[in-house]
C-alpha cells in the first residue's frame, strides 16, 4: 500500500472512529469454536482496515484475524456489533479497569502487530498459542495455564522489545505503541458490553492523529464530490 493509500485509508478509519455508531463489524470465528480463531468483518468505511494486514486476513478480504483481550465476555458467532477504538479494554476483564479502562500491555501490541504484517503463520504461532499469550499478558491467565508455545511467544514478546522475561511486570506494561488498537464492541444501543477485540490501524508518519481527526470530514467529502 503507498503512502496516499495508507494516508486516505486511515483518514477514512479515522473519521469512522470519531462517531461510534459510524463503524460496525461482524463477529464469527472461522475455525468453528476453536479458542484464538476469532475474524471480525468490518462493515461501511471500516472495511478499508482489511488492507493494512499482510496476511491476518481470509483470502477475499472480507475480513481480519483478532484476538480477545478479555476472557470473561463473549460474542456471539454471526452477530453484528457497534464498535468505539480505544486502546483498551472497558470492562477490564477478569482483572477490571482502572479509571474505567484496561490498557491493552507492550507485549500484547507487539505480539498482535507481527501477526497483522505476516510474522506468525506456523505451528509454533498459531492463533490458539498466540490468544493463550495474548490472555497471560493482558493478565487473564497465569503462567501455568500456558502450554509451552504460548510460554514461548510471550518470551519472544519479551526480548524483541528489550524487556525482563524474569519480570513479567515490565512485557505487560501499558502498550506504548500507535499501531494496535482496541475494538469495544457494544449491542443495543450501547447499553450491552461485549469482548472487546484487537485491530491493526497504523497511522502514517506524515501526519499526525489529531491533523487526520481534524481533516477526515473534509477529506471524505472532497472525495465523494469527486467521484
Amino acid at each position: 500500500m503507498n503512502i496516499k493509500k495508507s494516508l486516505f485509508a486511515s483518514i477514512v478509519i479515522l473519521a469512522a472512529a470519531s462517531s461510534a455508531s459510524a463503524i460496525q463489524i461482524q463477529m464469527g470465528n472461522s475455525n468453528g469454536s476453536d479458542i484464538g480463531y476469532y475474524r471480525a468483518n468490518p462493515h461501511g468505511d471500516f472495511e478499508s482496515v482489511i488492507g493494512h494486514y499482510a496476511l491476518g486476513k481470509s483470502t477475499d478480504g472480507t475480513w481480519f484475524g483478532t484476538f480477545c483481550i478479555e476472557k470473561n465476555e463473549y460474542f456471539t458467532p454471526g452477530s453484528t456489533y457497534d464498535v468505539a477504538i480505544n486502546d483498551g479494554a472497558i470492562s477490564g476483564g477478569r482483572n477490571g479497569a482502572v479509571n474505567g479502562k484496561d490498557i491493552i500491555s507492550e507485549g500484547t501490541g507487539w505480539l498482535y502487530e507481527q501477526y497483522a504484517i505476516g510474522n506468525f503463520f506456523s505451528t509454533v504461532y498459531n492463533p490458539y498459542n498466540l490468544q493463550k499469550a495474548i490472555w497471560f499478558l493482558e493478565d487473564e491467565l497465569n503462567w501455568s495455564d500456558l502450554g509451552t508455545k504460548a510460554r514461548n511467544l510471550v518470551t519472544l514478546a519479551a526480548t524483541s522489545l528489550g524487556l525482563s522475561t524474569t519480570d513479567w511486570s515490565e512485557v505487560k506494561s501499558d502498550y506504548t505503541g500507535k499501531n494496535v488498537k482496541v475494538m469495544n464492541l457494544t449491542s443495543n444501543n450501547g447499553q450491552n458490553q461485549h469482548q472487546d477485540q484487537l485491530v491493526y490501524m497504523p497511522v502514517p508518519d506524515s501526519g499526525s492523529t489529531l491533523a487526520l481527526l481534524g481533516f477526515a470530514s473534509a477529506g471524505l467529502l472532497a472525495f465523494r464530490r469527486r467521484r
